[in-house]
This record gives C-alpha cells, sequence and structure tokens, in this order.
C-alpha cells in the first residue's frame, strides 16, 4: 500500500516530470528559427501548427507512462520487507511546515567514504536527491570532516594529499609528519546548486580532528589532536596526533593561534584530557571545546566537560582563557561521548551511551545551561545500535543529523527520518564528521 509520503513525492516527481515536457516544447518550438529548414514561408508556419500538438501529446504519453512505472516501483517497495523494521524510523520525508524557530535547512552536503575519489554531495532534505556534486582533487584523502557556516549556503572541507593511507610507524602508531592539511571551501544556491571548489587559507602541518566553521565562515577551529581520515574505496585506519591542542586559522590573513589542553579542571590534578568536538557561539570569538579525561584509570569509561575558549586570545593555555561552561555530574547513569553548543551559549546538545538488558542504547539529549537539567530529544532501540554513532546540527542549533553505522537521519519529533534507505551505498565513518547542514 502507498503512503501519502509517497503518493507525495510522486507528486513532486511528476510536477518535475511536466516542468521538463515544457522544456523539450519550447525547445521544439525554437528549433525551426535556430536552424531553419529552406521551405516556402507558408509551410514553416503549416508545419509548426502540426508539430506543437504532436510534441505536447508525445510529453503527454511519456509522463503518464513514467508515473505507471514509479507507481509501479513504490508499491514494490512498499512492502513490510522493505521498510524500515522500526516504526519509530522513516524515509526522506518532506520537510515539516515552518513553525516557531528556525526552518529546517533545504540541503544538507555528505560524502560516500566508499567511493573511489571522494566526492561531496549535495543533497536535498526533503527527498534526498543529489542536487550537486563537488569532487575533491584526484588523491586527496578527508580529515577533520565537513563544517558549513550559520546560514547552510557555504561548507567546508579538511583534507590532505596522499595517493594511499598513511603508512603505519611501527608500534607506535601512524605518521603524520610528512602530511599537510589544507581547506577547500564551496557555497550552494537557492536550488542546491555548487560553485566552484577552492583552496582557502595556507595549508597546516600534520592531519586535524574535527573541524568547525566560524558563523561567518572566516575561521576555521580544529581539533589538532584527533588523526581520522578518510580515503577512497573506504576508511583508512586513523590514530591520534602527538599533543593535545584547539587551534584557530584565520582564512583570510593564515593566522594560526592554538592553546595546549594537556589539563583541565574539573579533571583530577595531574590526569591528561583529550580534546573532542569543537563548536561555534553566535558572537564568532566564543568556541566550545569538549575534552575527556579517565575518572578511573584502570576504567575504560570517561568523563566529560565543555569549555568557553575566548579565541580572540593569542594562544597558549586553554585552561588560561577559558571557563567551564558544563561538565558530566557523578550521578548519571550514562556516558556522555559528544556534545555541541547552540550559538546562543544556553544549551548543549550531547550524545549519550546507556546500557540496557537488551544492549547498548543511543540518547541524544538537550542540556539546558548551567542548569543542567535535560530532556530526551531522540533514543534509538538498543537491537539498533551499529558499533558507532555520531551526530552533526545545523548554524541555529535546532536541527540535528544523526549517523549510527551506515545510516544517517535527521530528527523530527523524536523519530529518525533516515537520509536515504538503510543498507544503500552511502557509507560513514567513525570518529570524522562526513555530513553536515
Amino acid at each position: 500500500m502507498i503512503t501519502q509520503d509517497e503518493l507525495a513525492r510522486t507528486a513532486e516527481r511528476l510536477r518535475g516530470a511536466l516542468t521538463a515536457a515544457a522544456d523539450v516544447m519550447a525547445e521544439c518550438d525554437a528549433a525551426p528559427v535556430i536552424t531553419p529548414v529552406p521551405q516556402r514561408p507558408g509551410r514553416l508556419r503549416r508545419a509548426r501548427a502540426w508539430l506543437i500538438p504532436l510534441a505536447a501529446a508525445a510529453c503527454v504519453v511519456a509522463v503518464i507512462a513514467a508515473s505507471v512505472l514509479l507507481t509501479t516501483n513504490l508499491t514494490r517497495t512498499s512492502s513490510p520487507a522493505s521498510q524500515p523494521a522500526y516504526p519509530r524510523f522513516s524515509i526522506c520525508e518532506p520537510l515539516p511546515a515552518a513553525g516557531p524557530g528556525t526552518a529546517m535547512p533545504r540541503f544538507y552536503v555528505t560524502t560516500d567514504v566508499a567511493a573511489r575519489q571522494i566526492q561531496l554531495q549535495v543533497r536535498r532534505t526533503s527527498d534526498c536527491a543529489i542536487t550537486a556534486v563537488v569532487p575533491l582533487p584526484a588523491g586527496w584523502l578527508l580529515t577533520g570532516g565537513i563544517s558549513a557556516t550559520a546560514d547552510d549556503r557555504t561548507f567546508f572541507a579538511a583534507a590532505f594529499s596522499a595517493k594511499r593511507c598513511p603508512a603505519q610507524a611501527g608500534a607506535s602508531g601512524i605518521s603524520f609528519a610528512a602530511h599537510e592539511t589544507r581547506f577547500f571551501r564551496f557555497a550552494i544556491n537557492d536550488q542546491g546548486r555548487a560553485g566552484r571548489l577552492t583552496v582557502v587559507g595556507p595549508p597546516v602541518a600534520g592531519l586535524v580532528g574535527p573541524i568547525a566553521a566560524s558563523p561567518d565562515g572566516s575561521r576555521i577551529a580544529f581539533n589538532a589532536a584527533g588523526g581520522n581520515f578518510v580515503g577512497p574505496g573506504g576508511a583508512c585506519a586513523g590514530g591520534e596526533v602527538s599533543g593535545a591542542a584547539i587551534s584557530v586559522i584565520d582564512l583570510a590573513t593564515g593566522k594560526l593561534r592554538t592553546w595546549q589542553t594537556l589539563y583541565m579542571p574539573p579533571a583530577p590534578a595531574g590526569t591528561s584530557i583529550t580534546p573532542h568536538e569543537v563548536s561555534w557561539m553566535a558572537d564568532g570569538r566564543t568556541l566550545a571545546v569538549s575534552y575527556v579525561w579517565p575518572p578511573n584509570p584502570s576504567g575504560p569509561q570517561l568523563s566529560m566537560a565543555v569549555a568557553a575558549l575566548d579565541t580572540t586570545s593569542g594562544g597558549g593555555s586553554l585552561q588560561a582563557h577559558s571557563h567551564v561552561l558544563w561538565s558530566e555530574p557523578q550521578k548519571y547513569d550514562f556516558s556522555v561521548e559528544e556534545a555541541l553548543i547552540s550559538p546562543d551559549g544556553k544549551s548543549l546538545t550531547a550524545a549519550e551511551v546507556q546500557q540496557t538488558a537488551h544492549g547498548y542504547r543511543y540518547v541524544l539529549l538537550r542540556i539546558a545551561l548551567p542548569s543542567g537539567r535535560y530532556r530526551v530529544l531522540y533514543e534509538s532501540p538498543p537491537e539498533r545500535n551499529s558499533g558507532f554513532t555520531t551526530f552533526t546540527q545545523d548554524g541555529s542549533g535546532q536541527h540535528v543529523i544523526v549517523v549510527s553505522g551506515s545510516e544517517a537521519g535527521w530528527i523530527s519529533a523524536g523519530k529518525l527520518v533516515l537520509l536515504g534507505a538503510p543498507g544503500s551505498a552511502l557509507e560513514f565513518s567513525d570518529g570524522i564528521t562526513t555530513i553536515a547542514w
């Protein structure tokens, strides 16, 4: 049985087909003017008079045939076996009607890590259709992921040049010393068409971790302690760059400021921290830095905190130029793994993992600052946990995309709307942001 959403998407496709048919008719009508065939003047008018209805009839027949084929395919794919196994999941829904707050982004950018060459795909949120493809230069691997400006119209990617994944450096890990990261930028218009891909800013030595473009796109913040990267044909094995630091680069001047993150409260004295995600506030100067540390040296669990860094300072120590916004209370019965700040600085969107009798459950929270009170935005069924789960948010901080294994989707009233059918060719990578809006 065909659902209302499928009927809506069918109608949208038919409207597109009718538009294309009209374009074809217009081209047919204009063809004799561009390349006229020698004949008597009256004959040309008579020829055009019967050609136009014929072209129109042919276009209508084509549209009807396409609609029958589309309906047949929808009927086949609407069988219970092809639908998501869980009622709280759907696929590529039309955007909800605009309500209070910021409208949902109409487009998002992602990449297929299984492609032979890294290609950034612009997709329409309402139907997941690709509107533009922006390939990175051949031989470039994605590191640090993808990020968007506050208006969700300008996108950045961090990549480095390598014909293959970096070689293992003995038992100590992977060597990044011979590589440097470049930042790429492109913009999209209201139809989702992409402009030219350009290199911006100077190169950065080594590889970078998660990146975050400032609200106006003039600067990029990144985690210099993460070394995950994606190569053509699949995800290369990443690792950690030596040291722990947060950097911000001015793309116009090339000035680079770095803050060392060796120690931070509330971690116990002498306990090293590891920085994670970075996210900007709307003022364009305050950067939220999340970081983790082991509360028990012998235990696997990590505690997380988020600090607000003043990026107008000249660099130095993160502890000297920041203050703690939030730290994970000991009374929590779960482990927070990621956290991003809202543009107004009044809340965090955080991802946690809970252990249940049926396995691990992924939960997305909205945490109010400074009270720490939270509400649940989304809970995954425990049996759908797929090894790694991450999320990204748009420039307003209100709309979230969750990535779980090879699936990604946006959150709508506690439900996950998948951006593609389960088991599709689109793949994602652990530890790197390969989707943004």
